[in-house]
């Protein structure tokens, strides 16, 4: 090998051929590597004499050893001559990654030695040297690098395990290896799991870690999953093979908390290895083809008790709540008939809260001593898409702009048809000589706090058989409503407003909803929804709507859509409340999530 090498001994440059063995394994990279390191030699020279003009006191430190050269440019012929200990201290050359070829250090002194006449090439040097460098001359500047030294790569792809961090899905355990003829048969598995748990009201955070973590335990690590509103985007691309890229488009939504969470668990189970593909296939066929938990009439009953529950936590007597519960039960029965018949939702709620309205006037009519505002919200409440309100608020949360924009429009699209609803039924009944009603009442509670929250229990309970949660969360979920509504309690007492008031209530309620789902291994969704029901303000809504309706007054109808945007703000505020609750607990829950996966992978 030729290597040209500029020659130390005369004033002009010349190259000089230096021929090596052909076995010798030093290689020098040839002109251009010595080119390249006369540059970074210059710069760190440079470097050198700008700290010791800033720092003259570094001339207190022991002269360089005998065996050490200065590094100086009086012949600009000559080559370069390696910084010694003073100019270039060990520890800013091990600190920079681009020296990997430096001058061999004497091993007497620790100093960087003159490059001889004959050296021919530049090798790494030792990181033995001593520690007398700038790091003891200047320990402030050592201390300033490391301060704002970056300790991980400032961009970077997130690894799946990273992303499933804090979820309950957390470190899977791989299960089986894919197999070449198996890998269509994975993504088809995963593509039905998350298809069910978009069908049963799952946000699109726990579909997209459920997908990955799925795949992580059956070995398939280069998984990208997009959702959308009503859609499943998988791609698959293993480096080296073909990528294979499917979608899955979600036409159908039912209330199946049961389902839900019985796939929660299939997910979880498939994510700590406890069951191989051929079992989670038939599981998951077994979840969706299960009947509900309750009969119809048991979930029309129960949404007839959460009405007048709820008419009587808002401060309705007797009579109140019982027209309410009769409301109610007609409300459930026209809407389920327009639904089998394929009627757009917008037109089954607004039916809804048509005939909860012409109820309530109808009874105000005949002579009936009730608080018309009472009986209408009751029934209200029972049709309004908090489901879909807290999940879309979620999905906003957690970074999924587009399934909540989605979610929102459909809540907003449902809302409206529920207050279209209303304001017919209102105008309707005024013409048939329904008196007006006062609509400026604020609420107020005519129980004890102890006996509202026993009503508080039981309409989260009956919420939750409306929405057909599984049989052992059901008392739980009475309690995180009864604890949430003692946070709602106290900040009514402390006087936090209407706004901030549900925000404290919904935040108790997200957090211990966390930990009973992590507890009895189901989605935080399940226990949050039924529990925060008896926050939500089914009142406002029709006070809203009735002075719109009702008033000629510009100015009343000015305050009727200031209810209905004050109604919007608390549901959005309560939907926040849940996550935040949820995300302020995960630091707290870490020991739960690690007794799951230990006790997952002991089986």
């Amino acid at each position: 090998m030729i290597d040209p090498l500029i020659d130390q001994r005369d004033h002009e440059s010349m190259l000089q051929p230096v021929v090596r063995p052909a076995g010798e394994s030093e290689d020098t990279g040839g002109f251009t590597r010595h080119l390249a390191q006369h540059v970074i030699d210059s710069w760190n020279h440079s470097a050198a004499e700008e700290t010791h003009a800033d720092w003259p006191e570094a001339e207190i430190a022991e002269d360089p050893p005998h065996g050490s050269a200065s590094y100086r440019f009086e012949d600009s012929s000559s080559a370069p001559v390696f910084p010694t200990s003073t100019f270039f201290p060990p520890d800013v050359r091990r600190g920079g990654e681009g020296w990997s070829d430096a001058q061999p250090m004497d091993e007497d002194s620790g100093a960087f030695t003159a490059v001889p006449e004959s050296y021919s090439s530049v090798s790494v040097g030792s990181d033995t040297s001593p520690k007398s460098s700038r790091r003891s001359i200047f320990p402030a500047r050592s201390l300033v690098q490391k301060l704002v030294r970056p300790v991980s790569q400032a961009t970077g792809q997130m690894s799946t395990l990273d992303w499933l961090s804090g979820t309950p899905f957390e470190d899977p355990h791989q299960a089986q290896e894919p197999g070449e003829a198996d890998e269509l048969v994975t993504i088809n598995l995963v593509l039905d799991i998350g298809e069910a748990l978009f069908r049963y009201g799952a946000g699109a955070l726990e579909v997209e870690t459920s997908i990955l973590a799925v795949t992580s335990a059956f070995g398939m690590k280069n998984t990208d999953a997009d959702i959308t509103n009503q859609s499943i985007i998988l791609n698959w691309s293993p480096p080296g093979k073909v990528p294979y890229s499917r979608v899955r488009v979600v036409r159908s939504w039912s209330a199946n908390f049961r389902a839900l969470s019985e796939v929660h668990t299939l997910v979880t189970d498939i994510a700590f290895g406890r069951i191989t593909r051929a079992e989670a296939e038939e599981t998951l066929l077994d979840i969706t083809r299960d009947p509900k938990p309750y009969p119809r009439w048991v979930v029309a009953t129960s949404g007839a008790l959460f009405a007048g529950l709820f008419a009587s936590y808002t401060g309705a007597p007797l009579l109140d709540a019982s027209l309410g519960f009769l409301a109610t039960l007609l409300v459930l029965g026209v809407t389920r008939q327009l639904t089998i018949w394929r009627v757009p939702e917008i037109f089954a709620l607004a039916a809804g809260g048509f005939l909860a309205t012409v109820v309530a006037f109808l009874a105000l009519i005949l002579g009936a001593e009730i608080t018309t505002s009472m009986v209408v919200a009751g029934g209200l409440m029972i049709l309004l898409p908090s489901v879909r309100i807290v999940s879309a608020i979620q999905d906003a949360i957690n970074g999924f702009p587009i399934t909540a924009a989605g979610r929102l429009v459909s809540s907003l699209v449902a809302f409206s048809g529920l207050t279209a609803g209303i304001m017919v039924g209102v105008v309707l009944t005024g013409q048939a000589g329904a008196p007006e009603i006062d609509v400026t009442q604020e609420i107020s509670r005519i129980y004890h706090p102890g006996f509202l929250t026993l009503l508080v229990f039981l309409t989260a309970v009956t919420a939750a058989i409306v929405q057909q949660a599984p049989y052992r969360l059901l008392l739980p979920t009475g309690l995180v409503a009864a604890l949430g509504f003692s946070g709602v309690f106290v900040g009514e007492l402390m006087g936090f407003g209407g706004w901030f008031t549900p925000i404290v209530g919904a935040t108790v309620v997200g957090a211990l909803a966390r930990v009973v789902a992590l507890r009895l291994r189901a989605p935080q969704l399940v226990v949050a929804v039924p529990a925060m029901m008896f926050m939500l303000p089914g009142l406002i809504v029709f006070r809203g709507m009735y002075q719109i309706a009702i008033s000629e007054s510009s100015a009343n109808r000015t305050t009727g859509l200031y209810e209905i945007f004050d109604a919007l703000i608390i549901i959005v505020a309560i939907a926040a409340g849940i996550v935040l609750g949820d995300v302020l607990m995960r630091p707290l829950t870490k020991r739960l999530q690690s007794n799951e996966r230990t006790k997952g992978r002991q089986r």
